[in-house]
């Protein structure tokens, strides 16, 4: 890695601290929370067993226990045995908690095009436009990883990120 790039790589994750630190709970609880679950819950039609709303949050099972707890006492999901292996639990998105989430995402709609209207529309293009290479550049590297991840219904264990492309992870 060149100089150059090291000296911007540490004003980036400076900047990242930065913001992290003016960030409220709400976007917290986005990324790692509720939401988080809600949105792995989602992405597979609503039904999952919670060991699997953990390996696809990215979210530790005792923190997933707490949050299935919370969101049961909105109604937003309820839990039932799986009927071909009782001692599995299986938690399904509510109407309630469908309606709370596209609630929620129109609020974040909302909130982010009023962020990116301050930044101007050529900062906000660009902001996109990086935000989105980054993502390629991450699931060049990482894809085989997420991809086991969300569709896999035995992800392998969690083992860090590597360098290159694998799909041994």
């Amino acid at each position: 890695m060149t100089d150059e790039c090291e000296d911007l790589a540490q004003q980036l994750i400076r900047e990242f601290s930065s913001m992290r630190r003016f960030m409220s709970t709400c976007v917290s609880n986005t990324v790692s929370g509720e939401m988080a679950v809600m949105r792995a819950l989602m992405l597979a039609d609503g039904k999952l067993s919670p060991s699997q709303i953990a390996d696809r949050a990215w979210i530790s099972t005792p923190r997933v226990a707490n949050i299935l707890r919370s969101l049961e006492t909105k109604g937003w999901i309820t839990r039932e045995p799986d009927k071909t292996d009782r001692r599995r639990v299986i938690v399904n998105v509510t109407d309630r908690g469908v309606a709370a989430l596209e609630e929620k995402r129109r609020l974040s709609r909302r909130k982010t095009g009023e962020f990116l209207a301050e930044l101007g529309s050529d900062d906000a293009h660009e902001l996109v436009r990086l935000v989105h290479r980054m993502n390629e550049i991450i699931e060049k590297n990482q894809g085989a990883r997420l991809r086991e991840i969300l569709y896999s219904e035995n992800p392998k264990p969690k083992d860090g990120f590597s360098d290159t492309p694998t799909t041994n992870n």
